[in-house]
């Protein structure tokens, strides 16, 4: 098995088994994040075997239930194409950044057909590797995560009510704390990436936050915009920030942020429109509507994913250009990680306690596994405290 710190020379590629290992986190959080989609696709009229072809054909949280509404109210093509280029538009950089650490087996054909399994978490893990990746170990990385995608959504739709809802709040958290192993360990050696990861996370809480701002700018879209004027920010100022300047901008950014966080975060209530629907609509869907949703849903959100990812094959040599994308992969984990981290097990008390010993594991770079277990039996810990006070 080759080893991360034995060189260049000696590397010889990623395996498909550390691909597959590395995508089990992934796949355990996806198990428990999908249970709640299949909940909801049922209620809203839908097949668990409809529910299921939507998570294998998609893979995308918020774009599948964008979908799900436009499916079950008869919505047009024209209103499926436009949900899901904006919901998941982010993709399309996650494509070009991973397109910069493909490695040459990655040919334009296998680029085509991998680009399916791109997703948030599947692109934070592949991106953040030492190494270029390839074909394999891609491979390897999205089995695991699509499998507890579509059988938790399966398992949701079947027998989402018999489980305790504590149980599945608290492995939600599992992606989240996923996520801070791979920012933060790398955001401590680099004061670049550590302001450019805190002022994306200020700018996604203000947009979250803020009602005038939460409105109108979808969640995709706040990914997308604290993403990337966070990594432009950085680029821009990045000669400043390697000196002492970076440290106080540093310091200044997270006492910022944890104002934000003590201000708006313990009152905030989740609106009604994004929690699950519960009223069951009974039957299945018209398959005379589902089928061509269906497929235009599916037909857009890949294409999102693959042009970017096929057509972006040159290694980048502008400093600047190269410095961009270098920030963006830890940009857009910050802005989808804060404050969403504090709102993934129903309870903001059990989500902080799953955030801080993420914060703790991932400061001393433990390991994808050990963060996201951490934080789940952290969170499980904190609401069983609170089931008995």
């Amino acid at each position: 098995m080759p080893k991360e710190d034995s060189g260049t020379e000696s590397f010889n590629g990623y395996t498909m088994g550390e691909g597959v290992r590395d995508g089990l986190p992934i796949g355990l959080g996806y198990l428990s994040v999908s249970f709640s989609f299949g909940i909801l696709a049922v209620s809203k009229g839908l097949s668990w075997i409809q529910a299921g072809l939507i998570s294998l054909t998609n893979i995308t949280s918020a774009g599948q239930v964008a979908g799900l509404g436009i499916m079950t109210a008869a919505g047009g093509i024209i209103a499926m194409i436009i949900s899901q280029i904006v919901i998941n538009l982010r993709y399309s950089l996650m494509g070009i950044a991973l397109s910069q650490k493909a490695d040459r087996t990655m040919t334009p054909l296998l680029r085509m057909l991998l680009a399916y399994g791109i997703t948030d978490e599947i692109f934070g893990v592949a991106v953040s590797k030492k190494y270029e990746f390839g074909a394999r170990y891609f491979f390897g990385l999205t089995v695991l995560p699509v499998a507890g995608w579509v059988a938790g959504t399966v398992i949701g739709a079947l027998l989402g009510q018999v489980f305790p809802d504590f149980l599945t709040n608290a492995l939600a958290i599992g992606i989240y704390g996923m996520f801070v192993s791979i920012v933060l360990p790398k955001a401590k050696h680099d004061k670049v990436i550590l302001c450019g990861s805190l002022l994306s996370c200020i700018l996604s809480s203000l947009l979250f936050y803020i009602p005038a701002l939460s409105q109108y700018v979808s969640q995709g879209f706040a990914i997308i915009i604290s993403a990337v004027l966070a990594a432009l920010a950085g680029v821009t100022a990045r000669k400043k920030l390697e000196g002492k300047a970076g440290t106080a901008v540093a310091v200044a950014a997270g006492v910022i942020l944890i104002v934000l966080m003590l201000v708006f975060a313990p009152s905030y209530i989740i609106p009604a429109n994004t929690a699950a629907v519960t009223e069951g609509a009974g039957g299945s869907l018209d398959n005379r509507i589902f089928i061509p949703l269906l497929v235009i849903m599916a037909l857009t959100t890949y294409l999102v994913r693959m042009l970017p990812f096929v057509l972006f094959r040159k290694k980048l040599e502008n400093p600047a250009v190269k410095a961009f994308f270098d920030y963006i992969p830890y940009t857009v984990l910050s802005a989808m990680t804060f404050p969403a981290i504090l709102y993934s097990t129903g309870s903001f008390v059990t989500a902080l306690c799953g955030f801080a010993v993420a914060m703790l594991l991932g400061f001393f770079e433990r390991s994808l596994i050990t963060v996201a277990v951490g934080a789940c039996l952290a969170t499980l810990a904190a609401g069983v405290v609170l089931m008995y006070i």
